[in-house]
């Protein structure tokens, strides 16, 4: 891959090249580029599209360089019917201030278009040929000379081969139309063989007077860095299909997400939504922000994740399941940019925000339950060189996508995955034990053991309570003393091995009926949801189910602690008992 920063002046030097040569194409594309969040041109899920295009990723080797192209040298035969329609595909980069706080707008740069698809269109609008770009924006088309056709790149990344991938970036506030780039139709000839297509910012000095083109592809080329990234890790599998979700009006509000209340950037699943709101808070430029979420879409399309989402901010003390997917996600984007530093621009000219050293180990709270620990000890094991390959990405690929961090009976913690390490990298055994223990958390297996660090409430250990089917009640508090919902202390959580397969039922009994408690299990298998029990009686719950032999893990909370609408400090305890039905 050509470095960027070498590369600046050839690109601002093809732009310019551009603007001489085709200058009514470029008028065209900032005049045609609004549509849905208004960037650029949104394609319907209507579109036609030709499945029996030929699509391959084309290799830096085998195209000319980017400084070859900015002259006149490409060869051109006069004799020859057929004519060769190539180019460049470029967009504006806004990057942060120096002090990581807000966009520079000042230090806009020319970044080549890596990976999107790109099509080429008769006057009918069928589309003839479709490939990719390459690392350096390049891309090319062989057609019938004075043939009339356009070019398109849509913000889209496409590989059919294996392993595959497909990635869109869509308008959610225009039924998910497709963001796409288009050039003038013009006759295939030697004059206009050289088609550089760039998508501008639409910043003019003081807000976004023009079409928001480059958003679209500056998204779409922070996840290029990520599938680069993990393939080079050593993935062979499909990546699953997923749409990135922007709009200008994609706001920090809660409601209609096809109005563009989403809220916050986030992951739900099946798409990732991005906040594009000028003024406000616009993400399309970072890309820790970008990427902490594709780290979410990794998790559930490579790995495991049983996180149960919400908020989450510095410092909270946190159910271990979420602090391990957030922690995760932060230390994720911070390897695949090789940056420690998580930017986030907002505010008035997108001139404020936050800036976070992922690699920071000093933090107010540290433990099992912390996602700044987390971060710390994923990210500061990728950057260590002692007696592994530093920047290496591939030993926490290998741990989060093996079948024992996948099926650990335990659910997914940091303990699950320092386990995984011990077992595949047992040489980095005193590397990780070291950065756990500098983050106040126990060595010891995928349930923590033996943990001593309660993070300052005793009833949240030890983190695995053992239940037996002998009856015996263990006393257990669901509190939200550390807030609602996904904080430390909330659900409790049993282990339960069954050495006979048989119908067991689980009991919970409020150990000073108060009248209003509302005790819900969860029983899981594997991170699976194999059973619910959330009744409405008070101040108990039962659940009965056949199981096989193995290894489950039960949940208990008290309804109460889970809604921030619940504004009491709730701690309600229970005895949880568990027999053999007959």
């Amino acid at each position: 891959m050509l470095p960027i920063a070498k590369s600046q002046s050839a690109y601002r030097e093809l732009i310019r090249w551009q603007r001489f040569t085709l200058c009514v194409m470029c008028l065209c594309l900032l005049a045609c580029g609004g549509g849905g969040g208004g960037s650029s041109n949104p394609i319907s899920g209507n579109s036609k599209t030709s499945s029996s295009a030929q699509f391959s990723l084309l290799a830096s080797s085998s195209q000319p360089s980017v400084s070859s192209l900015a002259g006149s040298s490409l060869s051109r035969s006069s004799l020859s019917s057929v004519v060769t329609i190539n180019g460049l595909i470029t967009y504006d980069w806004v990057p942060h201030n120096s002090n990581h706080i807000g966009l520079n707008y000042s230090a806009a740069e020319i970044k080549p278009g890596r990976g999107l698809l790109v099509e080429l269109l008769d006057e009918n609008n069928q589309i003839l040929f479709s490939s990719t770009t390459n690392n350096e924006g390049f891309y090319s088309f062989s057609v019938e000379r004075d043939k009339l056709v356009k070019v398109r790149v849509k913000a889209q990344l496409r590989n059919n081969q294996s392993p595959s991938w497909n990635f869109k970036v869509t308008d959610n506030t225009n039924n998910n139309a497709l963001y796409a780039m288009d050039g003038n139709l013009i006759a295939a000839t030697d004059n206009t063989a050289v088609r550089h297509l760039h998508a501008p910012s639409g910043w003019t000095g003081a807000a976004y007077t023009q079409p928001r083109v480059a958003a679209p592809f500056a998204i779409a080329d922070s996840v290029y860095t990520a599938i680069e990234r993990v393939m080079v890790a050593g993935n062979t599998r499909n990546f699953p299909t997923l749409e990135l979700r922007w709009s200008t009006n994609n706001k920090a509000a809660e409601g209609d997400v096809l109005l563009g209340e989403i809220g916050t950037s986030y992951f739900d699943g099946d798409a990732i939504y991005i906040l594009g709101d000028e003024n406000n808070d616009t993400d399309e430029y970072d890309s820790h922000v970008i990427l902490h979420e594709w780290g979410h879409y990794f998790e559930a399309a490579f790995s495991r994740t049983d996180s149960i989402g919400g908020d989450h901010t510095y410092g909270d003390k946190m159910d271990m399941r979420v602090a391990m997917s957030e922690g995760f996600s932060n230390a994720f984007s911070a390897m695949m940019l090789d940056d420690p530093d998580y930017r986030d621009a907002s505010g008035s000219l997108q001139s404020s925000g936050f800036s976070s050293d992922v690699s920071r180990k000093v933090h107010s709270v540290r433990g099992w339950y912390s996602e700044a620990s987390v971060q710390s000890i994923l990210y500061n094991f990728y950057t260590s060189g002692v007696g592994k390959t530093m920047r290496d990405f591939s030993d926490i690929f290998n741990i989060m996508t093996s079948s024992g961090y996948a099926q650990s009976t335990a659910l997914t913690s940091i303990y699950v995955f320092a386990d995984g390490l011990r077992n595949l990298l047992p040489s980095q055994t005193t590397n990780i034990n070291n950065l756990l223990s500098e983050q106040n958390i126990a060595l010891t297996d995928a349930f923590g053991v033996g943990e001593s660090n309660s993070g300052g409430y005793a009833g949240s250990l030890p983190v695995y309570k053992i239940i037996q089917p002998d009856n015996a009640p263990i006393n257990v508090c669901s509190t939200n003393r550390f807030g609602a919902y996904n904080k430390l202390a909330t659900a409790q959580f049993f282990v339960v091995n069954i050495t006979s397969a048989g119908t067991y039922e689980f009991s919970v009994q409020e150990a000073e009926e108060s009248g209003d408690s509302d005790p819900d299990l969860y029983l899981y298998s594997n991170g699976f949801l194999r059973a619910i029990a959330e009744g409405a009686e008070i101040d108990r719950e039962r659940l009965s189910r056949f199981l096989s032999a193995g290894t489950y893990v039960i949940e208990l909370v008290d309804a109460r602690v889970m809604t921030d609408e619940n504004l009491e400090d709730v701690t309600a305890c229970f005895n949880v008992q568990m027999q053999l039905s007959n």
